[in-house]
């Protein structure tokens, strides 16, 4: 390509995008920007979604899952490198209170980068039955802690019709 065409070329260019063509090019700011608003962006219907990874602030700890059957519930809360004897769980009403405290593995070497949890952490989880403490059953495995109770299916009872 000889120069007097690269010329012409940019001068197009230059017309087309207002005079700020070439600047927004090498503009990081600008490039940053526009990235982030395409890299989230899916192709199929132009629309926003979410992020694959978030920020690792951005997640509650610690996580849960909620399993409901008719007869029984199970909460996992997952608490990876927590020791059962810095866990703390509380119910009041149909608030159950999950608290503690997860302590670096190796707290003599400096951390350089993490993405896990350390720190003193409260999650409260909101029960779909009122049940007493003395129902609960809690059972921490692996890293995982079971919350469980049974449900208790109260029949109405048939009332008569005169």
């Amino acid at each position: 390509m000889d120069m007097e065409k690269l010329k012409q070329w940019m001068d197009v260019a230059k017309n087309m995008h207002g005079g700020e063509f070439w600047n927004n090019i090498f503009d990081q700011e600008f490039t940053k920007q526009f990235m982030n608003e395409q890299q989230f962006k899916s192709p199929e219907t132009n629309s926003e979604r979410q992020p694959v990874q978030e920020d690792k602030n951005s997640r509650p700890f610690p996580v849960i899952d909620v399993l409901e059957g008719e007869k029984e519930v199970i909460i996992i809360i997952e608490l990876p490198g927590v020791m059962k004897e810095n866990i703390e769980l509380g119910l009041n009403g149909n608030i159950l209170t999950i608290k503690g405290k997860a302590l670096p593995i190796h707290p003599q070497l400096n951390t350089t980068y993490s993405e896990r949890f350390y720190g003193e952490f409260q999650r409260q989880i909101t029960l779909s039955d009122t049940v007493s403490p003395n129902q609960l059953s809690a059972k921490f495995w692996n890293g995982l802690l079971f919350v469980s109770y049974q449900r208790i299916v109260e029949k109405g009872e048939i009332i008569p019709i005169d």
